[in-house]
């Protein structure tokens, strides 16, 4: 990879691993710079949030599943 490539970025984690991003060519305004049009932002968030709520326990109804077979 050259180090000028607009459309690819590599960095390497806090934790050591590396990352790497990259934008396929584009048309659009907003993607003309490519990646060099990215800033970096600090996180809003840190661990986990809460958990979601547990499934029901309930067998599935016959219906339910033939449902969900329609939408396959």
């Amino acid at each position: 990879m050259q180090a000028d490539d607009p459309t690819t970025f590599e960095t390497t984690l806090a934790d050591g691993r590396r990352m790497t991003l990259s934008l396929p060519p584009t048309n659009a305004g907003w993607g003309a710079d490519g990646i060099r049009a990215l800033r970096p932002v600090p996180p809003t968030h840190t661990g986990r949030g809460q958990e979601p709520p547990a499934l029901p326990t309930r067998p599935a109804l016959p219906l339910e599943v033939a449902l969900l077979g329609l939408g396959a």
